[in-house]
């Protein structure tokens, strides 16, 4: 899978109205019973802490995928100017 193709997967899932309320119900849930376990159940605790910060990393890594493209058409644009830049340079260097 190009980059291109993984940032456009990860557009798709991330503004799909469905997944966006997936990771709402997700969250909304493990905060709800991280509320309501007793406080001497550590182990939940930590392990509700763990699904939430799993959560937050899957979010975060379709973002960075996003992301990822946008930076590198960024600099495939950069490049391209350059690149347009020194040919009209060399042009004019060449002219008597």
């Amino acid at each position: 899978m190009t980059p291109r193709e993984l940032a456009e997967s990860a557009e798709r899932l991330l503004t799909d109205p469905v997944m966006k309320k997936v990771f709402v119900d997700i969250r909304e849930g493990l905060v709800a019973k991280l509320e309501t376990i007793p406080l001497s159940d550590t182990e939940t605790q930590h392990e509700i802490t763990l699904m939430l910060q799993l959560l937050r990393n899957f979010q975060g890594k379709l973002s960075k995928y996003m992301g990822d493209e946008v930076v590198a058409r960024h600099r495939i644009k950069q490049d391209k100017f350059i690149e347009s830049k020194r040919e009209g340079l060399a042009r004019a260097a060449n002219k008597p």
